[in-house]
């Protein structure tokens, strides 16, 4: 079965620090794992194959088209860069895993790495939030958010992280 990605190359860019001339085959597969674990469990089962068939058939539009473009896409921009980070100086070949150096950079140090995972994952707790409140807003408009059956995922809507609060 095909799947669709809500976002593209294009939006990652837009709504992150990753640089336009990054090779994409790099970082799509952390689109996939971050749209299968966040967006999905945000979504709920219903309302996420729902948007990949619109997706795939083309009949993306109305209310939906909103969510994709105005909420989904931001987040899912946000959860994706997050996946990557951690793997962002790796290689891995048919040779080893090697780390990526370059004569003119530096490699961040766990500290900094760590520092940039904390700065997406608050501004992707942030859109998720929104997301969140948009789909809790409008629950007509989005009939399949709150109607999943046991075995699908059920949307989860307490958006938060631990951590400090103040």
């Amino acid at each position: 079965m095909s799947k669709a990605l809500f976002i593209s190359r294009e939006d990652l860019v837009r709504y992150t620090p990753i640089s336009g001339n990054l090779d994409f085959d790099k970082v799509v597969q952390y689109i996939e794992i971050a749209q299968d674990i966040h967006i999905h469990q945000m979504l709920g089962s219903r309302l996420y194959k729902k948007l990949q068939a619109d997706i795939l058939s083309n009949n993306l539009t109305g209310n939906y088209l909103i969510l994709v473009e105005t909420y989904i896409k931001p987040t899912l921009s946000q959860y994706a860069l997050l996946e990557y980070l951690p793997f962002s100086q790796y290689s891995i070949s048919n040779k080893g895993v090697f780390k990526k150096t370059s004569e003119s950079s530096v490699i961040l140090t766990k500290d900094d790495l760590n520092e940039m995972k904390e700065a997406s994952r608050d501004t992707a707790q942030h859109y998720a939030t929104r997301m969140v409140d948009y789909l809790m807003n409008y629950p007509t408009e989005f009939p399949e958010y709150l109607t999943n059956n046991k075995e699908e995922v059920h949307p989860q809507r307490d958006i938060s992280f631990g951590g400090w609060h103040i």
